[in-house]
């Protein structure tokens, strides 16, 4: 697990083994890498809400009816 990224199924993977060693190890990985880059959940759920905002203003160009000439 030396080189393996903190993510879910490491993290639940540990927790499962039983191993302490093993538990501590992904502990401390996981505890880098949110040292290093943050809560990642956090931003990514921002971005989610980024996204949404520019898909609903297009969906929003997509059916807005051009205004009728007089």
């Amino acid at each position: 697990m030396a080189n393996a990224k903190p993510y879910g199924v490491a993290i639940q993977e540990a927790a499962a083994s039983g191993d302490l060693a093993q538990m501590k190890a992904a502990a401390k990985l996981a505890e880098a890498h949110v040292k290093e880059h943050g809560n990642v959940a956090a931003a990514l759920e921002a971005l989610k809400i980024e996204i949404a905002k520019l898909e609903g203003k297009s969906a929003a160009k997509k059916t807005a009816k051009p205004a009728k000439s007089a």
